[in-house]
């Protein structure tokens, strides 16, 4: 009996070591994920010495810079745990004769990070809006000045915060603001300095000063000053530099904004001045929706519903004249032409841009103007696409933003007034940084996005593609600043027919309701073969029917 009760004890002593074993090895297999998700959030204020001021950049007067040093940073942590506490003591931690940059990170969930946490949802319910009463009546026992950061860096996917929301980001930034409405308050939206940051954008009346921050491991710390200070160049606000401790020092930070400050007024008519997106006319509906196919096996041509075709030329099809040929043969259909320039040939450039700007393909700009001016047909005229996506397919990809303006202008403005048949279209895929190629109104009559359904290349399960209406959401956020009818150029879905038309017709739905969307182009063919690595290129094409139920979905006068 001893015995038994003995062996028992053992074996229940066994079982649970190896038990503990067991989750050891699980625990510590998935560390990563675990401690992603669980974490103790406390409310509390603490300093933030590893992100200091640098300076402050005046858009409305760019020849000024200021180094500021008597401004001292602090995080605010805020859960949603009912044992918030709060008093007018709170900041007496705040050194007596410095001003206060304080971040607030409305971080949820004490716990978890993840699991059914939505702090940006509980601020837009108003769940948190004691919370925010009290912190607002002991910020206002402070007698010096205060800048409020809420939720920064909210465009960084890879820091986990829970705020990266764009849309629930702005309301909640928005109500926040609007709660602590007061004279006495600064508010700064702090972005990061990553590309896309202006989908997040909550507003110019609720936006006071905007940030971003220089992080070591950076390039060069020059080109970060110049692509944040150009990118926010839609933004008429102060801009204050932050940097991270093992950052560059401010002096070379001081050294740098200066140069831009150089560059600004250099280029200040081309590609800094608010006249070149803010005084366009509000965009108006065609009298007919376009609607056109990129179909080189011409197989949905000839319906009485497709207007016009899209067509790629290079550099060499124009000067050889095989350009011209295509036009000619478009135009012989009665369709109008969406032309695609792609500035390249099989003689490589890696400085096409540069050499374009400088004059080298004159004649072969000069050709392409003889054979699209004063036809009877319009011509909508599509010059180096989806340039911000950066990687190196195109020469004119991952290069500098100012140097593609500087392009396009010329271009465009090649060297006299654009014809009247020809339409000057901006052709962005829609993707993050967008806006830092804008050219400026001037020179472009449509905005033109590319709305595929597979965003990412590893994505092989056709039923894992992103509906129209999310990419449709996603891409015109990256454009909201520029004022410009929307010529979506080139869409597409891959799979199989049924789940073609249903794609389809969500697409329709939404063009519906966007009356800012004159057109769209419909890519009717395999990708280009070999540029999607390892797996086979999507098949976009579609049948007939499938376009037809498209249309009958599509409810505008076309």
């Amino acid at each position: 009996m001893i015995i038994n009760k003995k062996f028992r004890m053992y074996l229940f002593l066994f079982f649970l070591a190896f038990a503990l074993v067991i989750v050891s090895v699980f625990v510590y297999k998935h560390r990563y994920t675990i401690s992603s998700n669980f974490h103790i959030i406390n409310n509390e204020l603490l300093p933030r010495n590893n992100q200091t001021v640098s300076g402050l950049f005046f858009r409305s007067d760019s020849t000024y810079y200021d180094t500021l040093v008597n401004l001292t940073h602090f995080a605010l942590t805020v859960n949603n745990h009912s044992s918030f506490r709060i008093d007018k003591t709170l900041f007496d931690v705040v050194p007596k004769n410095q001003d206060l940059l304080l971040s607030i990170e409305f971080q949820g969930n004490k716990y978890l990070r993840k699991y059914k946490n939505d702090p940006l949802q509980e601020i837009i319910n108003g769940s948190l809006d004691e919370k925010l009463k009290k912190i607002y009546d002991s910020l206002l026992d402070i007698d010096r000045k205060i800048y409020i950061r809420i939720n920064p860096e909210m465009e960084l996917w890879y820091f986990n915060f829970p705020w990266y929301n764009c849309y629930k980001y702005i309301e909640a930034y928005r109500h926040v603001a609007l709660l602590w409405q007061n004279k006495n308050l600064k508010f700064i939206w702090g972005h990061s300095g990553f590309i896309g940051a202006e989908r997040y954008y909550p507003g110019d009346d609720v936006v006071d000063f905007i940030s971003f921050t220089l992080y070591p491991g950076k390039t060069s710390y020059r080109n970060e000053v110049h692509r944040n200070l150009h990118r926010l160049r839609f933004v008429n606000k102060p801009i204050i530099i932050m940097k991270h401790e093992n950052a560059c020092g401010n002096k070379l930070i001081y050294n740098y904004v200066n140069a831009e400050i150089d560059t600004i007024a250099k280029y200040q008519n081309i590609a800094y001045n608010d006249s070149l997106w803010k005084i366009s006319d509000p965009v108006i509906k065609d009298k007919k929706f376009l609607i056109g196919v990129h179909d080189p096996r011409k197989l949905l041509i000839s319906d009485p519903a497709i207007s016009l075709e899209h067509i790629f030329v290079s550099f060499d099809h124009i000067q050889s004249g095989e350009s011209e040929r295509r036009i000619e043969e478009v135009f012989s259909r009665n369709h109008d032409v969406i032309l695609t320039v792609e500035p390249w040939s099989e003689k490589p450039d890696s400085n096409i841009l540069l050499n374009i700007i400088h004059g080298k393909y004159d004649s072969i700009i000069h050709r392409l103007q003889k054979d699209i001016s004063d036809k009877n047909h319009t011509v909508y005229l599509r010059f180096a696409h989806e340039m911000e996506i950066p990687i190196t397919r195109y020469p004119w990809q991952s290069q500098d933003p100012l140097t593609y303006i500087r392009a396009f202008r010329y271009f465009m403005q090649f060297p006299q007034q654009v014809p009247e048949n020809v339409k000057r279209v901006w052709g962005p895929a829609g993707d993050g940084g967008s806006s830092d190629f804008y050219p400026g109104d001037d020179v472009v009559d449509y905005l033109s996005i590319a709305v595929y359904a597979l965003p990412d290349k590893n994505i092989t399960d056709y039923e894992k593609q992103h509906t129209f209406s999310s990419m449709f959401i996603f891409k015109t956020s990256n454009v909201r600043f520029i004022n410009k009818p929307i010529f979506i150029t080139e869409f597409g879905v891959k799979g199989p027919e049924e789940y073609k038309s249903i794609w389809l017709e969500d697409a329709a739905r939404i063009l519906n309701i966007n009356p800012q969307v004159v057109g769209v182009n419909y890519f009717n063919m395999s990708d280009t073969p070999g540029v999607w690595g390892e797996i086979k290129e999507p098949d976009w094409s579609i049948t007939p029917e499938t376009l037809h139920r498209f249309l009958e979905v599509l409810a505008r006068d076309n």
